[in-house]
């Protein structure tokens, strides 16, 4: 399951993007940009799955 979070900041919001396996409830992959770039998600998907493999299902 894929999630972004908007954390408020003073000068605005920092994005928490935050891949976690649905079944374990571990946080396989996690990032904290300023903006809300499509690229920040996708270098977020392709870490996790380098690291933890490719999943069957993702769901965001």
């Amino acid at each position: 399951s894929i999630d972004i979070t908007y954390i408020p900041m003073k000068s605005g919001f920092m994005y928490l993007t935050a891949i976690i396996d649905v079944y374990s409830r571990f946080i396989v992959g996690w990032s904290l940009h300023n903006s809300l770039d499509t690229s920040n998600c996708i270098d977020v998907l392709k870490s996790a799955i380098t690291r933890h493999g490719t999943p069957e299902i993702i769901n965001s």
